[in-house]
């Protein structure tokens, strides 16, 4: 080639690139991109070949290329060049066909910015599947159905455009589409992940609100006699915020009331583990039924010292009653009929008290007082619990003998 072809080329590569420059506010094409690419090979075949020096083309060359290179940035987003060059093979030399975006400050930060990304996407993982395995009681009402798919959607898609290739480009798209620069891209994604992150963080330490809700849904199944739904609730709750012993303790009652005595024993004993009174009485009662008097006592003492500051008159009075209902069966009459005054003086029309007082009279042969306080039993039954039917049941019993030998008395 001559120096005339290198100048022709030089005044392609020139114009071409103005022309791309120019269009840089009224949308660039692909074309255009093509054109100065081709028009800087035919520079470099014309460099390459040339015989002769020209330093003002080659002057003219260093200034187009620097031009060239600010253009970089729109270059690399109207096309992939990775896709170009494994059309066109360029040599290593020809620069041109491998540019990339100027480096701006930010992209010194990528790094961190990926590795947030990344460590936060996993942390949301990993709540997913803490949250979702907690609402997994059963089969998931709608409320349950819907967080975990929500959740679930939106953590899936924040991992797939951070860790796959797939994603990422999909990602990056939707940020160009925003007018996100490239080099804040990183950012977004990283405030993205954030996001969620705070948003499933939050929704976890929410849960003993939500199992609040199912907790007062059972109370609804259980009063209305609904067990099985309100069993469902129960387990639910406790799912949720394993720690309620209150759920805990009326999942046992209602266990109880479906004679489950083991999963009863069992509630009963995690609402012990935290202290919570009530668990006490009714395990210290599952005990006594059990015959296993001297534990019912220990745990029965050990409910008292627990709850004496308490200012809760039923469960004081389920105590002392169970109390004195234990050591009447391991017959120590005198401190059992202690407790039971305690517990009679706490609530006056609660039939318990009075008919364990009345066989603590029927042992110590006192027939007398024995009617007296069976009268007592009988008044006061309301509700007719396993322990307290089979309690009226010897009331009526005794007392209609009574009727019989004081009817017989007369007719002598």
């Amino acid at each position: 080639m001559t120096v005339s072809d290198l100048v022709s080329a030089v005044k392609q590569y020139d114009m071409t690139l103005t022309a791309l420059e120019t269009a840089v506010t009224t949308h660039p094409s692909p074309q255009q991109v093509m054109d100065v690419l081709i028009a800087r090979d035919e520079v470099y075949a014309a460099r390459t070949a040339k015989t002769q020096t020209d330093k003002e083309s080659l002057m003219m060359v260093i200034s187009l290329d620097e031009r060239l290179k600010k253009q970089g940035e729109l270059i690399t987003k109207l096309v992939k060049l990775a896709d170009w060059r494994a059309i066109v093979h360029p040599p290593a030399e020809a620069w041109w066909w491998f540019l990339e975006p100027p480096i701006n400050q930010w992209d010194k930060f990528d790094w961190l910015w990926s590795i947030g990304s990344v460590t936060l996407i996993t942390a949301s993982l990993s709540l997913v599947v803490d949250i979702s395995s907690r609402f997994l009681t059963g089969v998931p009402d709608t409320l349950g159905a819907f967080t975990i798919t929500t959740q679930s959607v939106l953590t899936l898609l924040a991992a797939g455009g951070a860790l796959t290739k797939t994603g990422q480009e999909t990602i990056e798209r939707l940020l160009i589409s925003l007018n996100i620069p490239k080099h804040f891209q990183n950012e977004v994604k990283f405030g993205f992940a954030l996001l969620l992150f705070l948003c499933l963080f939050s929704f976890r330490f929410s849960l003993p609100k939500i199992a609040t809700f199912y907790y007062n849904q059972g109370e609804q199944d259980y009063k209305a006699n609904r067990l099985a739904s309100a069993q469902s609730n129960y387990s639910r709750a406790i799912k949720l915020n394993p720690d309620d012993l209150k759920t805990h303790h009326r999942l046992g009652q209602l266990y109880e009331r479906l004679q489950d005595f083991d999963r009863a024993h069992a509630e009963y004993q995690i609402a012990v583990y935290g202290d919570f009174g009530k668990g006490y009485n009714n395990l210290a009662r599952l005990y006594i039924l059990d015959k296993k008097y001297t534990a019912a006592i220990a745990l029965l003492t050990e409910a008292q010292k627990v709850t004496k500051d308490s200012q809760d008159k039923e469960l004081k009075y389920g105590l002392l009653k169970n109390l004195g209902w234990a050591l009447l069966e391991q017959k120590v009459y005198v401190e059992a009929e202690n407790n039971l005054r305690e517990a009679i003086n706490l609530a006056s029309d609660s039939a318990p008290a009075y008919c364990l007082m009345a066989q603590i009279r029927e042992r110590q042969n006192d027939k007398k007082n024995a009617l007296l306080e069976w009268e007592k039993c009988l008044a006061f039954a309301t509700e007719y619990n396993a322990d307290e039917y089979a309690w009226v049941h010897m009331a009526k019993r005794c007392l209609q003998a009574q009727q019989c030998l004081e009817t017989k008395k007369g007719d002598d």
